[in-house]
Formats: structure tokens, C-alpha cells, sequence
């Protein structure tokens, strides 16, 4: 399979692993590029992005409602393959399921993974229940759109109503249909219950999140054996948020407290 896949190399001298962004449902690497990239980039950290089969610049679009989940996970795994080493996983909604799915089948090939505004381990079921029941009108949007209809992807799904409306505009224009057959993995149980992981993990969340409320974010957190980190107003698509820096940053912390610690485990032993 023939993927896009964007590699933004350091400004400066490189710091900590190699970091590989996987996108969400609808999405592309292009949501990585706009700022988390390039930022990343400049302190100091090698950045890669993917379009998974059927998104973006890769191969597989005519045959797009046929592939599941775990094709996805082979597409990431491809990637993996060609660097040396661990690395850290990075996956927003969707993608957060992967990395999940990544966590569980081959931690030997992660150092650390950060889940952002992501689906449960338990799978999306509540959630989109919840969502149909308050937003009705919009799901049936939804829905046309992700069968080809001449619809608009509702705004108000990925996006801060604070975002540029030329920002939101071009947005809009990249986003794309997704399988279905990889949507109803996602009401599936992601992982085997109860998880289990040695790999840090740092899960973030938002108050002002359309698809996920802080209970499933906090879920996810307790499960992983961690506290979850909630932002107060950053929309779900939080890579491209105008208050996305806040979250990069945070990402940033982690990598590096998480690094310093690992430094004093080995110094110690």
C-alpha cells in the first residue's frame, strides 16, 4: 500500500524519539501539518505523519468503506517498520484507537504514546449514542456526507467556533468520507478488557470536546493508570485548534518528564 507520509526533520539538533502522528476518521496527515509539525520541528523533535490507506495522498480511495481498523494498524506498523527503534505514537480521535491497538500487540516498539481526544478502549457506543439523542440533525448530516451527498461536514463537530473562518473554510474542503467498516470497529471494544500497559501514556481531553465528554475521557486515563489531562476550551480537533500550542506544549512535558525519569530509572539501577 502506497502511503503519503510527511517527515519534518529538526531545526536543531534532535531531541528524544522519533514522533509519528496518526489522524482521525475523516482526516489526513495534512491536520498534522498545519501547525503540530513544523512546531514540533522546532524544538527539536523528528516528526512524521501518515495518511492511512484511503485518506489523503494515499492509494486505496475507490475501495475506501472496505477496510477495517486493523488495516489501519498494518498502515501504521509499515511505517514503523522503517524507523530504527521505539518511537512515540501520537493518535487524535481515530487514531487513538490505533495507538491503542498499537499499545496492546507490539509495545515492544513504543517508548511513549499520547491519546488525543480519543475513542474509549471500551469502543464509541455511549458516545454516539449520547450524541444522536442531543444532535440528531447533525449526525444525519454526518451521515449524508460520509456517503457522498453534497453536504457539508457540520463545523461544529471538529472545530472551535473561535477558528478563522478562512482556516475553518479550507478545512472543511479536506475532510473526506471514512469507511464504514472502520466506524463499526470503533463500537467494538478496541483493545481486550482490562488494558494493560508498561508504556507511559498521556491522555488529553477538553471540556468543550463534541464527540467525547470528560467521563470517557477520564475512563481512559484510569484504565491506562494515569491522570487525564482536560483542557477547558479547546475544540476536538485540538491539533488544529487556535489554541492548539497549549496542547503541543503539554505534549512536550511529558516527553520530556517522561524521558528524565526513564534517565534516573536506568542511573539507578
Amino acid at each position: 500500500m502506497k502511503l503519503e507520509i510527511l517527515k519534518y526533520v529538526p531545526e536543531k539538533e534532535q531531541k528524544g524519539l522519533p514522533i509519528l502522528f496518526i489522524h482521525g476518521a475523516h482526516h489526513g496527515a495534512w491536520c498534522w501539518k498545519e501547525h503540530f509539525l513544523p512546531y514540533f520541528s522546532s524544538k527539536g523533535f523528528y516528526g512524521l505523519a501518515l495518511s492511512l490507506r484511503g485518506h489523503g495522498e494515499s492509494e486505496g480511495y475507490e475501495e475506501l468503506h472496505s477496510f477495517s481498523l486493523d488495516d489501519y494498524v498494518e498502515d501504521v506498523l509499515q511505517v514503523m517498520s522503517s524507523i530504527e527503534g521505539k518511537l512515540i505514537l501520537v493518535g487524535h480521535s481515530m487514531g487513538g484507537a490505533i495507538v491503542q491497538k498499537l499499545l496492546y500487540y507490539h509495545p515492544e516498539k513504543v517508548e511513549m504514546a499520547v491519546l488525543m481526544a480519543s475513542v474509549s478502549h471500551k469502543g464509541m457506543v455511549k458516545d454516539m449514542l449520547r450524541v444522536a439523542v442531543t444532535n440528531l440533525r447533525v449526525v444525519l448530516q454526518m451521515i449524508k456526507f460520509n456517503k457522498g451527498e453534497d453536504v457539508i461536514f457540520p463545523p461544529k463537530v471538529f472545530f472551535s467556533k473561535k477558528l478563522n473562518a478562512d482556516e475553518r473554510n479550507k478545512y472543511l474542503e479536506l475532510l473526506q468520507p471514512e469507511s464504514d467498516r472502520a466506524r463499526n470497529d470503533m463500537f467494538k471494544p478496541i483493545v481486550p478488557l482490562p488494558v494493560s500497559t508498561k508504556v507511559p501514556v498521556l491522555v488529553i481531553g477538553s471540556k468543550k470536546d463534541w464527540y467525547f465528554p470528560n467521563k470517557t475521557v477520564k475512563e481512559i486515563a484510569k484504565a491506562y493508570g494515569t491522570e487525564a489531562v482536560i483542557f477547558p476550551d479547546i475544540s476536538h480537533d485540538m491539533m488544529l485548534d487556535p489554541r492548539w500550542k497549549e496542547v503541543a506544549d503539554k505534549m512536550i512535558e511529558f516527553f520530556t518528564n517522561t524521558q528524565k525519569q526513564s534517565l534516573a530509572s536506568v542511573k539507578g539501577e
